[in-house]
């Protein structure tokens, strides 16, 4: 018998859907004069995010951690590297120290592993942002 999902893991996957929505349709994109500043706004919150784990570009090379593929492996590497990306949230290890803006405070008994690492929807749109135009300078976009 499956073990019902984790509400947080359900509010991932409908948070992620509506990005992906959003993504997918232009609804809440950047207008065409600000693309690279939400690339570079990625680029940033990649590096101070994710780039506690990731290589997250390779002038960080040296950064993250060994046994965790780096963004321009998943992407080289990985065929459904897109979806890899659109769903992280719910990928573990992720909900274990990543939580949306606005959701309940992690309960006490339950501690994040690391430092817990709150995201809004837009910062998750400017990190995949970000992945989207690495991807297209890796020609695998």
């Amino acid at each position: 018998m499956r073990k019902p999902k984790s509400l947080h893991s359900i509010r991932c996957v409908f948070a992620i859907t509506a990005l992906l929505i959003a993504h997918g349709f232009g609804s809440g994109r950047a207008e065409a004069s600000e693309p690279l500043a939400l690339v570079q706004k990625g680029l940033e919150l990649s590096k101070t995010h994710c780039g506690r784990c990731h290589i997250v570009s390779k002038a960080d090379r040296f950064a993250g951690i060994s046994s965790t593929p780096s963004f321009m492996i998943m992407i080289e590497a990985l065929s459904d590297w897109q979806q890899r990306f659109d769903t992280f949230m719910a990928r573990r290890p992720h909900p274990a120290h990543i939580r949306f803006a606005g959701d309940n405070e992690r309960p006490e008994d339950l501690p994040s592993s690391i430092a817990e690492v709150v995201l809004t929807l837009a910062e998750i749109e400017a990190i995949r942002a970000y992945v989207d135009q690495l991807a297209a300078d890796l020609g695998k976009s």
